[in-house]
């Protein structure tokens, strides 16, 4: 099978796969054992453990001082838009894949060992079907548990009669990798919505996909399509992951202590990297917001954005000084708290978690981080130079640039230039 997504046309052995609609760089797995989860409504101290470093630190407690005011910030608006404009400028191939030197897909999509119509874990699969396949040899893709990883969930068998017969009969020519992005985009969204029940997060972090056959499959008489959902990186590379997306939440999210790497040109953010390595960010902790606006079966109603910004305004900086492990280890960074919010579409979809993260805004985007926060911490280039103390009951406003679309905080302080 192949995957709309790029200018360049497929290999004709290398059917590949997906073209999401509305992918998010998330590509970490998100934390299954609710260790990150904060208690936001109860009183008192936040209520998880104060986090060690790594990708499974907790969250925890503090207050922020005025060099490090909160803003809120839509990440899902920032990187939705960088991310939906990469896929599809660029290619969506297995995680093994990508572009040679010609410019044609590399042999690396499903189905591209078989060379015929016969039955196989692709053709024959149904919604509800899991598909996988060895990450260097996606020619072999077989069904799996969706308790296990996997690349693709089947959501909607495609029928090819609902489509031109000129295009699709047994004589027609291999359809352009264009086609099958016009395929998609006109015939997928709505069976896997309608699968999910309607509880399809179009800001969050899978995508709506289609496999469909390479040209030499195609040659030999298989029409088979499958509409179905799947999770990418911001290159259009899929990522495994683990179990039925209509039993996940579907929220934009990272492990605690994640670095979410940046586009230079863009000043954006990217994919997830080591934190040694230049990146936008680095997630302090995770908040289900369930908690204190309603579980998904809660029937409660959508919290508009101004109410989501009120309590993460005090929840996130308490969790981002807990991570630092206090207030004044977190002054030194200079960096600000910021966090993700939860659209209506997401929430009617159940998506409850956003992210608290620490970042500065330079320019159009965000500053260059390099390093751990917690350690030998590089901005834009420099050491982070803490402001000295100001006198009790001071504040001295500081405008810095923003992003494109974000609310201003005159508390902020901008980044240093380098």
């Amino acid at each position: 099978m192949s995957s709309p997504t790029t200018p360049p046309e497929p290999d004709p052995t290398a059917p590949d796969q997906t073209e999401p609609d509305q992918t998010q760089p998330d590509q970490t797995q998100p934390d299954q054992t609710g260790r990150d989860q904060t208690q936001p409504d109860q009183t008192g101290p936040d209520q998880t453990q104060p986090a060690p470093t790594g990708p499974d630190a907790g969250a925890a407690v503090g207050r922020p001082d005025r060099w490090h005011r909160v803003r809120a910030h839509p990440l899902r608006t920032v990187l939705g838009a960088v991310v939906i404009g990469a896929l599809i400028c660029g290619g969506i191939v297995v995680a093994s894949g990508g572009f040679s030197d010609s410019g044609q897909v590399s042999k690396t999509a499903i189905g591209a060992d078989d060379r015929g119509p016969a039955k196989n874990d692709f053709n024959q699969s149904v919604p509800g079907d899991c598909l996988t396949w060895p990450p260097d040899d996606p020619g072999k893709p077989s069904k799996i548990g969706c308790g296990g990883q996997h690349y693709f969930e089947v959501a909607h068998d495609l029928d090819p009669r609902l489509l031109p017969p000129v295009e699709f009969d047994a004589k027609a020519a291999w359809p352009t990798r264009e086609r099958f992005i016009a395929i998609k985009d006109q015939f997928c969204p709505a069976p896997v919505t309608a699968y999910l029940g309607g509880r399809y997060d179009p800001k969050g972090r899978f995508s709506i996909g289609l496999l469909y056959p390479s040209r030499i499959q195609w040659d030999a008489g298989e029409r088979a399509m499958r509409c179905g959902l799947q999770l990418s990186d911001a290159r259009g590379r899929l990522q495994p992951f683990l179990g039925r997306v209509a039993d996940l939440d579907q929220a934009l999210q990272w492990p605690v202590g994640t670095c979410v790497g940046i586009d230079l040109t863009t000043r954006q953010p990217t994919d997830t990297v080591a934190c040694a390595e230049q990146h936008a960010f680095q997630v302090t902790g995770l908040v289900r917001l369930g908690v204190k606006f309603g579980a998904p079966a809660s029937g409660r109603p959508w919290p508009p954005e101004r109410d989501q910004n009120a309590f993460l305004a005090t929840t996130c900086p308490t969790i981002t000084n807990s991570y630092f492990g206090g207030q004044p280890n977190f002054a030194k960074t200079t960096l600000n708290v910021q966090w993700s919010t939860i659209s209506q579409a997401g929430w009617a979809a159940g998506s409850r978690t956003v992210v608290c993260f620490v970042a500065l805004p330079d320019g159009p985007g965000f500053a260059t981080l390099t390093g751990d926060a917690k350690g030998d911490l590089l901005i834009n280039g420099r050491k982070p130079v803490p402001p000295p103390a100001e006198p009790p009951g001071r504040l001295l406003p500081t405008p810095v640039p923003l992003a494109p679309g974000l609310q201003p905080n005159p508390t902020e302080v901008p980044a240093p230039e380098g």
